[in-house]
């Protein structure tokens, strides 16, 4: 046998026994976030992370604004974004900005900001783009009625975004550079007063997730379906779960746009769901203690792992081999991890989990009696769904020494 084939398998078995040679994952943690400096109350909320969770968006109370959008990143801390031109305090009541959303590097952030001089002078807001180059881009809004805009989503690579503008009533968009702010329109028959918010929207940016008007949600006068939208089937109804009043929200998409996470109403209550075209909407059950209740809100890139929250505010992680599980519970009895002090780690907001299913974010009541954003990290041992490092670098050798072993016999 060949000298170096056969010390490729000696490395390979060598390496693969003992697991390593690949960097190590951060042990878990959990934190909160702080606050932008010199807010009049200290508030902040997490609403989006990147790919690898390293970075973090949301919104914060500020020296400029009651609501301030930020950049959070271990090196730097909590950076303000500022506002679009005109934007903040003095422009009119509804001041502040608000990050909603993040590229998979965490360079391109979306969210709005309030701007002055629209709506006969009463202000209003406007979705914008955010980079280190550009600092905050207006991206307008649809035609018809007021002016307001809010992008809530963009693609990995920062160029699509999606959320919703007014139109008429208001109206899921889509923008590039290219095309602009485009309306995805409504689902069929919502009546007179259609209206449709985008929530989510795929990598490459050809999958759009949210909610409509809809022929099927007359019970609760036309409000409101889950869709999924591509260029090719336009926008298409995703249903609800059996039983009560018919109602369903999409909240966030994976990776590809095969998998639909939101909330819908069923059996026992509203409860969260996971959508493929294979299985339909199924629901995921709650936290026990209760009232039933649950909403999924993030997913991570290959739809395994589901971020939400349940009953009492608290915020829960799901997978197909563990199902339901409370997250300050995997904390503190999984990691050993002290929240002491911590209330509902879910309150008034949508817990976001990142691509690779390790890191989650949000906002909870600090020990100070404070609403703070806070990061959390997972242990991919404790999370079945996400591969291990060394299992796929175990995996990656012996592929390796299986081609050679081909080639050289």
């Amino acid at each position: 046998m060949n000298k170096i084939l056969a010390n490729c398998i000696s490395l390979g078995i060598g390496l693969g026994a003992i697991g390593v040679a690949v960097p190590v994952q951060a042990a878990p943690f959990f934190t909160g976030l702080g606050f932008l400096p010199g807010g009049s109350f200290s508030r902040s909320f997490a609403h989006g992370v990147s790919a690898d969770g390293s970075v973090v968006v949301g919104e914060s109370s500020s020296v400029n604004s009651p609501t301030e959008a930020f950049r959070w990143t271990q090196g730097t801390g909590m950076v303000g974004l500022g506002f679009l031109p005109g934007g903040g305090p003095s422009a009119n009541l509804n001041a502040g900005s608000n990050a909603l959303g993040i590229s998979a590097d965490g360079s391109v952030v979306v969210g709005y900001s309030n701007i002055p001089n629209v709506n006969g002078g009463y202000g209003g807001y406007e979705a914008f783009r955010w980079t280190q180059a550009t600092g905050m881009v207006g991206l307008g809004d649809l035609p018809g009625g007021i002016f307001d805009s809010k992008a809530t989503g963009v693609s990995a690579d920062g160029s699509v975004v999606v959320g919703n503008g007014t139109g008429f009533y208001g109206t899921a968009f889509r923008w590039t550079q290219a095309t602009g702010m485009v309306g995805l329109g409504y689902l069929p028959g919502g009546g007179y007063y259609a209206a449709s918010s985008a929530t989510g929207v795929s990598a490459n940016g050809s999958v759009v997730v949210g909610n409509s008007t809809s022929a099927n949600g007359i019970e609760v006068l036309g409000w409101q379906e889950a869709f999924r939208w591509t260029q090719g089937t336009g926008m298409v109804g995703l249903g609800d779960l059996p039983g009560g009043n018919f109602w369903s929200s999409a909240q966030n998409v994976s990776a590809d746009g095969s998998v639909v996470v939101g909330q819908s109403s069923g059996a026992y209550g509203y409860e969260a769901f996971r959508w493929t075209q294979g299985t339909g909407m199924i629901g995921l059950g709650s936290l026990p203690g209760g009232l039933f209740v649950s909403a999924a809100t993030g997913v991570s890139a290959d739809g395994s792992v589901i971020v939400g929250y349940s009953v009492g505010g608290e915020v829960f992680v799901w997978n197909s081999t563990q199902g339901m599980r409370s997250l300050r519970e995997i904390l503190t009895n999984d990691y050993g991890l002290d929240l002491t002090g911590w209330g509902a780690l879910s309150y008034a907001g949508n817990p976001q989990v990142s691509a690779d299913g390790l890191t989650i974010v949000g906002q909870g009541w600090n020990p100070n009696g404070n609403l703070e954003a806070w990061i959390a990290r997972l242990n991919p041992q404790n999370n079945p769904s996400v591969p291990e490092p060394s299992s796929i670098l175990g995996l990656g050798l012996f592929s390796l020494v299986g081609f050679l072993i081909k080639k050289w016999s």
